[in-house]
C-alpha cells in the first residue's frame, strides 16, 4: 500500500463543528485527507496555509443513497485506510417527542445519519481490509447507548450506526482492521449548538470539539499507541474509558 503516511483518510460530515475539527487535525499532522459534507467547508484559520493542499472535500448528502454509491465507486483507484464517521443530522428545530416527529424527519434522520454512512462503510470495506492496518472510527453519542428524551429519531439512526459497526468485526475476525466508537462524555462546543441555545445560555460544561478531534488524532497517528479496537468513552480531559458492551447474552 505505499506509506502509510501517504494513506489518504475519509471523513464524513466535514462541513463544520466536531468533522471540520478532524480534518483541520490530522491535515496539520501531514495526513491527506478527503472530506465529504453537504455544504462547503472553510478552513482558512483553522489549517496553516501549506496544509490546505492536504485537504479534498467533495461535496455529498449521505440521505441520497445513489450519491452516496457513486462516491464509494470513485474511490476505487484511491489507497484509504482511515475511515471516520461524523456526519449527523439531528431533525427538524429542537428535541420534541416521537409522536409528533414527521415522517420527512425520520428519514431524513436516519437517511443521513444511519443509512448513508452504513452504505460508505459497506463499500469501502473491502478496500480498508485491502489497505490494512485499516481503522474506522465512529464519532458516536451517548444517545446511542441510553435513552433521551425528545431525541428519538437522532437516537435511533446513532444507535443503528453503532450496531451495524459492531456487525462488522463480527464478520471480519481476522483482518487488521480495527474499529472504535467514541462517546464523548460532554457537549462539544460547536457553531450549530451555539445557533440552537438561547443567547444568554451558560456554556461553561461543553468543550471545544478540539479535544475529540486530538483523540482521534492520537488513534490514527502512525507514530502512536493506540487502545485496541473498541467502544470508549471520551472524558472532556481527552482521556478514555472503555465501555464495556455484552459480547454474548
Amino acid at each position: 500500500m505505499g506509506n502509510i503516511d501517504s494513506a489518504r483518510v475519509l471523513v464524513t460530515g466535514a462541513s463544520k463543528g466536531i468533522g471540520k475539527s478532524i480534518v483541520a487535525k490530522l491535515a496539520s499532522a501531514h495526513r491527506f485527507v478527503l472530506c465529504v459534507s453537504r455544504s462547503k467547508p472553510d478552513f482558512q484559520g483553522s489549517v496553516g496555509a501549506d496544509c490546505v493542499d492536504r485537504i479534498t472535500w467533495n461535496p455529498l448528502d449521505l440521505a441520497s443513497a445513489t450519491a452516496v454509491e457513486e462516491y464509494a465507486a470513485s474511490l476505487e483507484p484511491i489507497t484509504i485506510n482511515t475511515l471516520i464517521l461524523s456526519a449527523v443530522e439531528y431533525g427538524e428545530g429542537g428535541r420534541h417527542p416521537a409522536s409528533e416527529i414527521s415522517a420527512s424527519e425520520w428519514q431524513r434522520v436516519v437517511a443521513t445519519t444511519l443509512v448513508g454512512q452504513c452504505i460508505m462503510v459497506s463499500r469501502l470495506l473491502p478496500k480498508l481490509i485491502a489497505n490494512q492496518p485499516s481503522i474506522i472510527i465512529n464519532v458516536s453519542s451517548d444517545v446511542a447507548i441510553l435513552p433521551s428524551a425528545g431525541r428519538a429519531a437522532y437516537a435511533a439512526a446513532k444507535a443503528g450506526l453503532h450496531a451495524m459497526l459492531r456487525a462488522v468485526p463480527a464478520e471480519h475476525p481476522s483482518h487488521g482492521l480495527r474499529i472504535y466508537q467514541l462517546i464523548p462524555t460532554f457537549q462539544s462546543l460547536t457553531e450549530g449548538i451555539r445557533r440552537r441555545r438561547p443567547a444568554n445560555f451558560d456554556f461553561s460544561s461543553y468543550a471545544d470539539p478540539a479535544v475529540i478531534a486530538d483523540t482521534v488524532g492520537r488513534i490514527v497517528s502512525p507514530a502512536g499507541n493506540p487502545p485496541p479496537s473498541g467502544t470508549y468513552l471520551i472524558h472532556r480531559d481527552g482521556s478514555l474509558a472503555p465501555y464495556a458492551e455484552p459480547a454474548s447474552l
